[in-house]
């Protein structure tokens, strides 16, 4: 078998320069690729603890600790104590971490269309619903 040749090998190119691409764009608004995925989390549901959004995103607490101290540095988000059990932190977007949301959707929006820029209509669904597919089969 020739491992350049399988799916594996193409996926991890395909994830490779979609990372490449979004940690430029992202960089310019002082983001990283990691980061983004807290963001998106936390615009959906502001004030969640650590121990949540690492779950949520399939992610060890260690690395997601990193991210948010990042964060935190950059002015993106706080921590603040659960007031339910003091020994839980908090996430909880700042002001500028609401403020970045709509610059961050057109760059995600770009990448998108990057993305989908020579697929049709049916082409771009069948894809989504593929990794869907592939994503439950890894995760589950």
């Amino acid at each position: 078998m020739e491992l350049k040749n399988t799916v594996n090998y193409l996926f991890n190119q395909v994830f490779n320069a979609y990372r490449i691409n979004l940690e430029k764009a992202l960089g310019a608004v002082g983001l990283h690729s990691g980061q983004i995925f807290i963001l998106i989390s936390l615009w959906s549901e502001d004030r969640q603890r650590q121990n949540v959004i690492a779950k949520n995103l399939n992610l060890s607490p260690p690395t997601v600790n990193i991210m948010i101290k990042n964060l935190v540095e950059n002015g993106f988000v706080k921590l603040q104590k659960d007031e339910s059990d003091g020994r839980a932190t908090q996430v909880l977007l700042t002001k500028k971490g609401v403020e970045i949301r709509p610059e961050v959707e057109k760059i995600w929006q770009e990448l998108e269309a990057d993305i989908y820029s020579n697929l049709t209509e049916t082409e771009k669904m069948i894809l989504f619903q593929l990794l869907e597919k592939t994503l439950k089969n890894l995760i589950s």
